[in-house]
């Protein structure tokens, strides 16, 4: 039955018959699923707690890479290129900052954009805090401000604490232009308590949160003293799981590790001094060609001994090493250099994504300038660090490529084959369950396919042949979006080696089994399948090499360009480059006629069609050539004599890309002129070009004349046309852009239904480049350009592919586990437990293993609370500007007397807040105030005792004099009124200067005891050592 509706479907391109148009409701053009690396991926995010890789590209797409060969596309709004991108670990959580500072908040379970948070100063610094949920953006101005990420709600929010660039910088008279964050991340162990803020110009600062100031900055004397150089920073990583220890990349190829102060040798100092040189200088090479260090990752290890991985780049050099870093002690440095083939934009250890038996398997992914990635077994580099000093030292770690799984060389051509969608709901679940069966994208082996034995060849539903520019061809089960390799056809010599000429066209006939491939080298070969007893035409694909089918070929005058034949005919048409097209005997591969023709642009014959062409009540079988310059001729079938001397040509040359032969009613030709046929049906030549579609009348064509039914210019340049049929024989055209654009018209008015664009999507014409597209019917389409391949469906009918929600959730929230994320964070507004339950916690944690646990979950806990109890509370008073967009019109803000709530009671929860209140925003809001009270006083005054809407605004200003203690005088003027405001206000400042002055008077207590307590202490231990 399957067979007989694939044949169906193959024989509909050959005789289309009345047209019945599609119409806008039965087309909805969608990317149905998108397989591999996109070709412009530029960064590289990983979640060590879920196994999810994900590639972000300049055009605004994300790519996701999960377990069990699980994939998914993301696509913003904006094509925007990606700038940070940081997954909140184990939550589903993805934050993208594109270049115009707008941080997206992607739910990587639903695979949607949550939130969009803007930014006004440039991002130029990003850091997520795993445990806690709060983010650090650096800004090009020098200031570092926090933000909250809300899970539940999947948004972020502003936080009025932040660390102004004046307070962390130090002394900044002497600072230079370059003083923007290039890093920030809390100091491991202390992340509730140090963050560390590293500058462009080398500057370093370690910053206390709780007492908001810095409390070390070094970097600053060896950056402007010691170098006569200017030197920028340009990467950084802690290389200490203590915290200890940094690695600072500069744009000069320098490496240094700095010494950060740990929290116990800075509670007993006061001094911000830091060491004004870096404990260790790291000599690579970088420095000698002036590569600026990009990036840097540290990967610790059992031992006390880390492996800290270096990539350096710029326009004339690139170099990868990894080294063994001993946290102890400077001792030798043990190195090896990666000898990777281009530059290195980005790096991840990411493991369970090589080989889905082998979830422990870690691999070191690295994105390559070209897009590629290429993976190194990091076991293998590990055990070459630890034996290149030994005598017999190992070889260097084989890399590996993330490619398609269409072999070593790319697709050429391709032709695609599908089913009724009701046929596939008959299909096994188990037959699709098993993902190990399918070829991992991310395996470390040979990317070289090999065939296994494939028993399910009569649960084959989508067929997908492509040829390759080796000269192989291959038969794939595309009934999941999953292409698995069930059969290939090789071509040999004679001696058994591979011709290795490209494929450059290909023709399948579903009824003879007979499958007709064209090469460059002109070699035409006609393989013929033998059938057996059973009624599925697929059982040939469990023969062996060879085995089951014949091979008959013949040697043509240049390279093949395009082939037709029809469905159970003796012949078929091959057309070349040189413009020769020649009609082949099938049994014998005999040429039973050779016509050339002329052509206006090289390439020769671009589209050939057998036809049969009713006129005066009788038929006649013809086959219609068009040229590669837009050319049409029309010749009989059997003796191959030219109808048309005089080709129906367009008025400037343009290469053809579909030519098809309509057949209509006198109602579905479109009016264009006055003279209409009476004829009861029409024959028409649709002919799409790169830059148009036309609609010739067939009569006129033969008797040498053009005659334009209709015609359609085209917005950009069309690579790809075919004509699609819906399950009701309502037929359309679809196009494809070489821009991605896709366009789904209809015929014959050749009106625009819908249209869509596959981002990312640049179709190449160059000969040697993997770019291929084909279509099958129903509009189903697969476009493949370089690793990357794209499903696209365009009617509506059910999915054509079984499981792509299942191949497409990379997480799944529901199905998440305790025991697969490393913490548990409880919510920040539960109630803290004190220093007194904090302290008899610490004393109680170390009875179990169990309590160990318990006790870890509530010490991170405490830090988001902690953090949380920081972050919302004013440290500094805010910039000029607001930094979220809901304060940025501070002029058409209006102050309201209820704004400012001032109480005499010095105790409050988190201390004074009083974000935005300034003397010029209380002088807008009087003025306002008085501009609103004026007119509405002088009205009722003169209403007299009228009651108007004015009684409601002068008892407004009565609740507002009752509510601070005054009595209710309608009779009194504006001017007193505002009077009265302008006192209270004026006692509420006072009142913020008492406030102040006690906070001041507090603070120089603490000092004295403080001073009092040191002095107590080193008494004591005079004593003690006295004694």
């Amino acid at each position: 039955m399957f067979v007989k509706k694939l044949v169906e479907r193959a024989s509909k391109k050959q005789h289309i018959g009345s047209i019945s148009s599609l119409r806008p409701e039965n087309v909805s053009p969608r990317l149905a699923f998108h397989y591999g690396v996109p070709a412009d991926a530029a960064l590289l995010a990983y979640d060590p707690v879920l196994h999810v890789l994900a590639v972000a590209t300049r055009n605004g797409q994300i790519k996701l890479f999960g377990r069990d060969n699980t994939q998914a596309l993301l696509q913003s709004p904006s094509p925007l290129p990606s700038r940070f991108l940081q997954f909140a670990e184990g939550q589903g959580v993805l934050l993208n900052v594109n270049t115009q500072n707008q941080i997206e908040v992607w739910d990587i379970d639903a695979k949607k954009l949550c939130y969009l948070h803007p930014a006004e100063k440039a991002i130029t610094a990003f850091s997520v805090l795993q445990k806690s949920f709060y983010i650090y953006v650096g800004d090009s101005s020098g200031s570092v401000s926090p933000l909250k990420l809300d899970l539940a709600q999947r948004c972020l929010a502003d936080l009025p604490y932040w660390i102004p660039f004046t307070e962390s910088y130090g002394s900044t008279t002497s600072a230079g232009n370059d003083v923007e964050v290039v890093f920030v991340s809390p100091q491991p162990l202390s992340e509730s308590n140090r963050v560390l803020i590293i500058f462009r110009d080398g500057v370093m600062s370690l910053w206390d949160i709780k007492a908001s100031k810095a409390v070390s900055i070094s970097g600053k004397t060896t950056q402007q003293q010691s170098q006569k150089e200017a030197k920028n920073v340009t990467s950084a990583c802690w290389v200490c799981a203590k915290g200890s220890k940094i690695a600072i990349g500069y744009d000069n190829g320098d490496l240094y590790i700095w010494a950060i102060p740990e929290v116990t040798s800075t509670q007993n100092s006061s001094s911000m001094g830091g060491q004004n040189l870096p404990i260790q200088r790291l000599n690579l090479g970088y420095k000698l060609d002036k590569l600026p260090i990009v990036s840097l990752q540290w990967i610790p290890s059992d031992g006390k001994a880390g492996r800290l991985y270096i990539n350096g780049f710029n326009d004339h050099g690139h170099l990868f090493q990894v080294l063994i870093l001993n946290e102890e002690s400077e001792s030798r440095i043990v190195k090896m250099v990666l000898p990777i083939a281009e530059s290195c934009q980005g790096m991840e250890l990411v493991t369970g994504l090589s080989d889905p038996n082998k979830h422990r398997q870690s691999a070191l992914a690295l994105l390559l300038k070209s897009g590629h990635i290429c993976l190194y077994d990091d076991s293998e580099i590990e055990r070459y660090l630890l034996h290149s000093q030994s005598r017999s030292p190992p070889t260097l770690p084989n890399c590996s490529y993330v490619k398609l799984p269409y072999g070593d060389s790319g697709i050429s051509v391709a032709k695609f084959y599908t089913s009724n969608p009701a046929a596939l709901a008959s299909l096994d679940e188990d037959y699709f369950s098993s993902a190990t069966k399918y070829p991992c994208l991310f395996s470390m082996k040979g990317k070289g396919q090999t065939l296994t034995s494939f028993t399910n060849i009569h649960k084959t539903r989508n067929l997908y042949i492509t040829g390759h520019l080796d000269g192989t061809i291959s038969f794939w089960d595309a009934s999941c979006p999953h292409l698995l390799q069930i059969f290939m056809i090789k071509q040999q010599n004679k001696d058994d080696t591979s011709t290795g000429n490209p494929i450059t066209s290909l023709q399948f006939d579903m009824s003879s089994s007979i499958l007709l491939s064209g090469e460059r080298s002109g070699m035409v070969h006609i393989i013929t399948f033998k059938k057996d007893s059973s009624d599925n035409i697929f059982s040939f694909l469990n023969a062996k090499q060879g085995d089951n089918y014949d091979v008959r070929s013949i040697k043509l005058k240049g390279a093949v360009t395009t082939m037709s034949s029809i469905s159970k005919s003796k012949h078929f048409a091959v057309g070349t480059e040189k413009g020769i097209v020649s009609v082949i005997n099938v049994e014998d591969a005999t040429i039973l006629y050779q016509e050339q023709f002329e052509c206006r642009l090289p390439g020769g014959i671009a589209s050939l069609q057998f036809e049969i062409y009713s006129h005066n009540g009788y038929d006649k079988d013809i086959l219609i050539i068009a040229m590669e310059d837009s050319s049409i001729f029309v010749i009989e079938e059997e003796t191959g004599k030219l109808l048309n001397p005089n080709p129906v040509q367009t008025d400037k040359p343009s290469k053809a890309i579909l030519l098809q032969m309509l057949e209509l009613s006198p109602i579905d030709t479109p009016a264009v002129s006055d003279n209409q046929d009476t004829v009861s049906k029409e024959s028409l030549l649709l002919l799409c070009t790169e830059n148009a579609i036309r609609l010739f009348s067939l009569g006129h064509a033969i008797q040498g004349t053009k005659k334009i039914i209709n015609k359609k210019k085209l917005s950009s340049c069309c690579c790809f046309a075919s004509l699609i049929h819906s399950s009701s024989n309502d037929i359309g055209l679809i196009l494809v852009f070489s821009n991605g654009k896709l366009e789904i018209r209809s015929l014959p008015d050749l009106s625009l239904l819908k249209d869509a664009f596959l981002r990312g999507f640049v179709y190449s014409r160059n000969l040697n480049s993997s770019s291929s597209i084909t279509c099958s019917s129903d509009g189903e389409a697969i476009l493949i350009n370089g690793e990357e391949t794209y499903f696209f469906s365009t009617l509506c009918q059910d999915e054509i592919y079984r499981h792509v929600d299942s191949i497409s959730t990379v997480y799944r929230k529901e199905n998440s586990t305790r025991e697969d994320s490393s913490f548990v964070v409880k919510s920040p507004k539960e109630k803290k437990k004190g220093l007194f339950g904090m302290i008899m916690k610490d004393n109680k944690g170390s009875k179990s293993k169990e309590s160990d646990a318990i006790g870890s979950e509530q010490c991170i806990a405490t830090t988001s609370e902690e953090l949380a109890s920081i972050f919302s509370s004013t440290n500094f008073a805010p910039p000029s500007e607001g930094r979220n967009s809901s304060l940025r019109d501070d002029e058409n803000a209006e102050l309201d007397i209820d704004d400012i709530d001032i109480d005499d009671n010095p105790q409050k929860p988190k201390g004074p807040h009083f974000p935005g209140l300034s003397k010029d925003k209380i002088s807008k809001g009087l003025q306002t105030l008085k501009g609103k009270l004026k007119p509405k006083t002088e009205e009722k005054i003169s209403s007299g005792n009228k009651k108007t809407e004015d009684e409601t605004s002068v008892s407004q200003v009565d609740q507002i004099k009752m509510k601070y203690g005054y009595a209710n005088t309608t009779n009194d003027d504006s001017t007193s009124v505002t009077k009265m405001i302008g006192n209270k206000l004026q006692e509420n400042m006072k009142k913020l200067e008492g406030i102040n002055l006690r906070a001041a008077d507090m603070a120089s207590g603490a000092q004295s005891f403080s001073t009092m307590a040191k002095e107590l202490l080193r008494t004591t231990k005079n004593e003690k050592g006295t004694s």
